[in-house]
């Protein structure tokens, strides 16, 4: 079987497993009393998310050309990374203000910071078919864009409404997740803005894109491959793990 040397399903199930492990504290005993570790897991997500990351701004056209440096590129992918960790939690607390009854105006927030907002952009859309009214032009369906800004300032946003959502600070803080941690994250989503528009150092920027994304890709594999046999026993013992490795679609 050919090599993965870019961001596409089977490394998207590896990263969900890793991370849906991580959240179970059933299924993260089961790893480690095989002789598993979380440390295991928390490379195989943090590789697997810094890949998308990389596939996301590798892919975004013009954007890319406007992050061109390797290191705009890896403060976007470990923005990313910590925006996700963030919102993960936000999702939790949601849920907590759920059972402990709060105020329906304040779940609703949290729920409309929760949904993504990226602008929409129009796209060909593929699945079409041309009719008479088209007049001979693919059909055009409305996607959010991926784009570096959009989910840049996406990021900024949220960060921003969570920081300005002082009711749920505790909740949040309970789970980890400080003011100073969301100030952080506003922080560095700003300090990106510039660093977006700089089109002057566009030059290479696809090469070292491509060359982050297999590095991310690789360095999963690595984790994944080593840790596998231990993965197998723990899925050996409880169903869902065995139902993580099959959508994994096998160690290779």
């Amino acid at each position: 079987m050919a090599t993965i040397t870019t961001f596409d399903a089977r490394v998207a199930a590896r990263t969900r497993a890793a991370a849906q492990i991580l959240q179970n504290k059933e299924l993260l005993t089961i790893y480690q009393r095989h002789g598993g570790l979380r440390d295991d897991l928390e490379a195989i997500r943090s590789h697997g998310q810094k890949a998308e990351a990389l596939s996301h701004a590798r892919s975004g056209g013009k954007t890319i050309e406007a992050a061109a440096t390797l290191t705009v590129l890896s403060a976007f992918a470990d923005l990313q990374k910590d925006y996700a960790a963030v919102m993960a939690v936000v999702q939790a607390v949601r849920l907590d203000l759920l059972t402990a009854g709060a105020a329906e105006e304040l779940v609703q927030t949290v729920e409309r910071i929760l949904k993504n907002e990226a602008p929409v952009v129009y796209r060909p859309d593929p699945t079409a078919t041309l009719d008479a009214e088209s007049k001979g032009k693919p059909k055009r369906k409305a996607v959010q864009s991926s784009s570096q800004e959009s989910l840049r300032a996406e990021i900024h946003k949220d960060a921003v409404a969570l920081l300005g959502l002082t009711d749920i600070h505790l909740a949040l803080k309970r789970r980890g997740i400080t003011t100073a941690r969301l100030t952080a994250l506003r922080d560095a989503a700003q300090a990106l803005t510039s660093q977006l528009s700089d089109r002057a150092t566009k030059k290479g920027a696809g090469k070292a894109a491509t060359d982050a994304l297999r590095a991310a890709v690789t360095d999963q594999k690595a984790v994944w491959s080593a840790c596998y046999r231990i993965l197998d026993a723990a899925a050996q013992e409880d169903s869902r793990i065995r139902q993580l490795l099959k959508d994994s679609m096998g160690k290779r």
